[in-house]
């Protein structure tokens, strides 16, 4: 009687076992994503690839726009903790609520990872990131401008030439890809000294801002009669060729890198400017990563890496539809 009962309890127990790995494998899995600014091209197109890559995977998806808000932001988050979701990818208002949104996501057993702007948690480690090889990819835009300075004469004697460089000391990101442009600038171009880097800072880093900065940097210099542009990202490129155009400045002697390539840098490159290149970066790729990532952790119990990273390639007037098919954006063409 003893032997039989011991069998049914073994049975008993596998029974539960079993069911309760069929009820975890029915659970519907949620990947939330939040980010800063939802309506630009920029993180459209990063919350198309999460989107693509949930729905490939059975998994549902849900994306909130903080609208550069850190209070909406944080409420973002508080939102997802109780959707029940079961990771979020996230690119914040401000990098230093990182320990704060970490906290949170840890006690809701929430599996985090940043895109784009990486955080550091709540015991001050940096938390898993998605996003480009910041410096690598400014090297990369500094080489290129410099070999069409060069190019161009911009060095030639008589000549005051000037970098312009639009900052944003709050998105830590951009400092390294600043400092990728300054040495690959200074790489082809030696003549350039570092005091020929003139830096300014924004506030967010996004066009109307930009251009304020731009027109104050601009006419703090007047004596400049060249000037090279180089973005963080295509904002901060093209708000400072719109200043100069108003300003009635002879183009031909100004050249500019944006990084990113969305709907400022397509619209340019119509223009048919020579003068323009943008170091073009795959959002949608980068959401993608992130969406597939988390997946595996949740599911598979798999350690997110503390850095993924998605590179670049430069765009010009001459080659732009080999990363604008049909000259649209991806985002356009979803539409």
């Amino acid at each position: 009687m003893k032997r039989i009962l011991r069998v049914l309890t073994v049975i008993l127990i596998g029974m539960l076992v079993l069911g309760g790995t069929m009820i975890d494998a029915k659970k519907e899995i949620k990947i939330g994503y939040i980010s800063k600014m939802l309506t630009h091209p920029w993180f459209i197109q990063e919350s198309m690839g999460l989107e693509k890559k949930c729905k490939e995977m059975g998994v549902k998806y849900v994306a909130i726009d903080a609208n550069l808000k850190d209070e909406q932001c944080l409420a973002a988050v508080d939102n997802l903790v109780a959707q029940n979701i079961d990771a979020l990818a996230i690119c914040a208002t401000n990098q230093g609520m990182g320990p704060v949104i970490a906290k949170k996501c840890k006690e809701a057993g929430i599996a985090l990872c940043t895109i784009d702007d990486n955080m550091k948690d709540d015991t001050g480690n940096p938390i898993p990131h998605v996003g480009m090889p910041t410096k690598e990819v400014g090297v990369l835009g500094g080489k290129a401008l410099g070999k069409m300075a060069m190019a161009r004469g911009f060095f030639k004697a008589g000549n005051v030439v000037k970098v312009l460089q639009i900052a944003v000391p709050t998105v830590s990101v951009f400092q390294p890809r600043y400092e990728g442009y300054k040495e690959g600038l200074q790489a082809v171009c030696p003549k350039l000294k570092d005091s020929d880097f003139v830096v300014q800072g924004s506030k967010d880093g996004m066009f109307d801002d930009d251009l304020q900065v731009a027109s104050s940097i601009i006419n703090a210099n007047p004596k400049v009669t060249h000037w090279i542009i180089t973005g963080g990202n295509d904002d901060c490129a093209l708000a400072p060729l719109k200043i100069l155009q108003e300003n009635k400045f002879n183009m031909n002697n100004v050249l500019a890198c944006g990084l990113g390539g969305y709907e400022l840098s397509l619209a340019e490159f119509k223009k048919k400017n020579s003068s323009y290149i943008c170091i073009v970066l795959q959002p949608d790729v980068e959401g993608e990563k992130a969406a597939q990532m988390l997946y595996n952790n949740v599911t598979a119990k798999k350690a997110m890496p503390l850095m993924t990273l998605v590179s670049g390639s430069i765009a010009t007037v001459d080659n732009y539809l080999q990363f604008f098919p049909g000259g649209k954006l991806k985002v356009e063409a979803k539409k």
